[in-house]
């Protein structure tokens, strides 16, 4: 698939899931290359990233409007 097919099915992307596909491709990336990644499990799929991502820009957005709050 050529690379202007699929920059816009990448931009659809939520943002966990681009955070994913970078994981990915980096991780494809260091094994064309020749290096070792610090995880050599293939385990980006099983770390719950998308939940934690989420989750994590969500108490960040709480923590923001909290601030702001407290600064009136």
């Amino acid at each position: 698939m050529p690379l202007t097919k699929l920059l816009p099915l990448v931009k659809e992307l939520s943002y966990s899931d681009k955070l994913l596909l970078l994981h990915y491709l980096t991780d494809e990336l260091l094994k064309e290359s020749g290096l070792v990644p610090l995880n050599t499990q293939n385990t980006f799929t099983s770390q719950g990233l998308h939940d934690s991502f989420e989750a994590a820009a969500v108490l960040a957005k709480a923590l923001v409007e909290k601030k702001v709050a407290l600064s009136f």
